[in-house]
């Protein structure tokens, strides 16, 4: 039995069962819990469930509530692996309306809400839509012009529900022949849109970094607060620390100072990588260290409170 899904750099397998589950910080959550179930269901000897299908019967008979609003619409059409693999759990759909003229913003109110209803009524029955907000004719048509990959993706294998004027399927062959766009463009818009993706993955792992040096700090004061001391420079923290390292530990001190550095790195634009794996092996290190403190405190009283004792 094999399960198929994204792949990712890091893997972990099931032994002998050929299932591979993603390990990313970026994973889906709920795709984890659905394979987890899964594997159960396989070990204890229970048949998979069997994914449902959709069919262009039930696309016509969800959608044909959008029709009474046809007078505003332009183009209904449904995208994605709905088409191409029959999944009935992920239904794209797009749907445009004309802006040539005044664009009648009560209607598209009344649209979205048909969609939301679409989507309430068909999850019922084991259908999950997901309607791309209200497009109008005129930007959809400028991010095709300038090659947009995602929009020109959805003209591929696409079922056409309703088209006023039949501009989907001239679109289409005109897709075909890349009369409409350029090739180059869309790889450019793909290499923008992946830079773009890597600045941000990398910004929220800098964040990450002073995070874990701000709940470290925190602990560390914590801890000296009970002996009646308080430091704020974090340099004096970690100097500070290191007189407690018989009951905290060498390496927990370490990793301390270790952060702050990092997070000096960070402030300074000094710092030429850090990554996901690194963040993992920080945040296991400075729960240990927090998990010592813990186990300090709650072993001693303030000094005030023998004072009074």
């Amino acid at each position: 039995m094999v399960i198929k899904i994204p792949k990712y750099r890091r893997k972990k397998r099931e032994k002998g069962m050929g299932i591979e589950i993603p390990q990313s910080y970026s994973e889906d959550h709920g795709l984890k819990q659905e394979i987890l179930k899964q594997i159960q269901k396989y070990k204890s000897g229970e048949k998979l469930e069997k994914q449902k299908k959709v069919t262009i019967e039930d696309l016509d008979y969800y959608l044909k509530p959008l029709l009474r609003y046809k007078r505003y619409i332009e183009v209904i059409y449904v995208y994605g692996s709905a088409i191409s693999r029959g999944e009935a759990n992920d239904i794209d759909v797009i749907i445009i309306v004309d802006d040539t003229d005044r664009v009648n913003e009560f209607a598209v109110d009344l649209i979205e809400k048909e969609c939301g209803f679409i989507e309430e009524k068909a999850k019922k029955e084991g259908f999950r839509f997901h309607f791309q907000p209200v497009k109008l004719l005129s930007k959809w048509w400028h991010l095709l012009i300038e090659g947009e990959p995602w929009i020109v993706s959805s003209l591929k294998h696409t079922y056409i529900f309703y088209d006023k004027r039949n501009l989907v399927k001239e679109i289409q062959e005109y897709i075909g022949k890349n009369i409409l766009y350029k090739r180059e463009e869309k790889t450019e818009r793909l290499i923008e849109r992946s830079s773009n993706s890597i600045i941000k993955n990398r910004q929220i792992l800098l964040q990450a970094v002073a995070t874990l040096s701000n709940v470290s700090t925190e602990a560390a004061q914590i801890l000296f607060l009970f002996e009646n001391k308080l430091f704020l420079n974090r340099r004096k923290i970690g100097d500070e620390l290191k007189k407690y390292e018989s009951r905290i530990g060498k390496e927990n001190v370490d990793t301390y100072i270790q952060i702050i550095d990092l997070e000096e790195k960070v402030e300074h634009g000094t710092l030429s990588e850090f990554t996901a794996e690194n963040l993992e092996y920080y945040s296991e290190k400075i729960k240990n260290l927090i998990n010592k403190i813990e186990l300090i405190l709650a072993q001693q009283k303030p000094k005030s409170e023998d004072k009074k004792e």
